[in-house]
């Protein structure tokens, strides 16, 4: 079955996950709503402290004239903060979890420089915990190329022993999910952050420190 490219919005899988409804679904993130909603709140704390005493922030700053910029901000930034907030909230305040499962995680992002063999690696990736080695090393080889041509992207649960890896190409300003992620066999599930971490530590020459 062929697949069609996906436009993404962020340096994520969501926009895939988006389209597998038997296998993903989202949900709010209680974490992430509730600093959005701390944050909005705080705005509406700080817009009532500058609007009824407009002749007190001004005199703080330093007077009309002086800080005419500082005041600018004062009165202006704070209603754009607490829009940003709330707009946060129904937008990015967001998570995905395996459907039945736990929620998925991303331990794992590179950027890579144009021309690297990501197949390869994605290739490395899918034997597993059969190959933890060549997983290190093929994670060692993408971090001596970075870049931001594509992203390397994994995703997991470990709850689910649930893992899968994408690619996202970088166009400019777009990003695009070009072939469908692949899943490692729950059998062969490994701790992608562990690896990364011993990857990083070894290519930077840290060796077992």
């Amino acid at each position: 079955m062929s697949f069609t490219p996906l436009r993404s919005r962020s340096r994520n899988l969501y926009t895939w996950f988006a389209t597998r409804p038997d296998l993903f679904v989202s949900e709010r993130s209680p974490r992430k709503s509730a600093t959005w909603l701390v944050i909005a709140g705080l705005m509406v704390v700080v817009m009532l402290l500058v609007y009824l005493n407009p002749e007190s922030t001004a005199e703080l700053l330093g007077g009309r004239v002086r800080s005419g910029l500082a005041i600018a901000g004062a009165f202006f930034l704070p209603p754009a903060v607490f829009v940003a907030g709330i707009v946060m909230f129904f937008v990015s305040a967001r998570r995905w979890r395996i459907k039945g499962g736990g929620v998925l995680t991303n331990p794992v992002i590179h950027g890579v420089a144009a021309g690297f063999p990501l197949d390869q690696t994605v290739s490395a990736l899918q034997r597993g915990s059969s190959d933890s080695a060549g997983i290190v090393a093929a994670l060692k080889d993408v971090i001596e190329h970075r870049g931001d041509d594509r992203l390397l992207t994994i995703w997991t649960s470990d709850a689910d022993r649930a893992m899968y890896i994408g690619v996202i190409r970088v166009a400019g300003k777009e990003l695009w999910i070009d072939s469908e992620p692949v899943a490692v066999d729950p059998a062969l599930f490994f701790d992608a952050k562990e690896l990364n971490r011993t990857a990083t530590r070894e290519q930077a020459g840290l060796g077992g420190r």
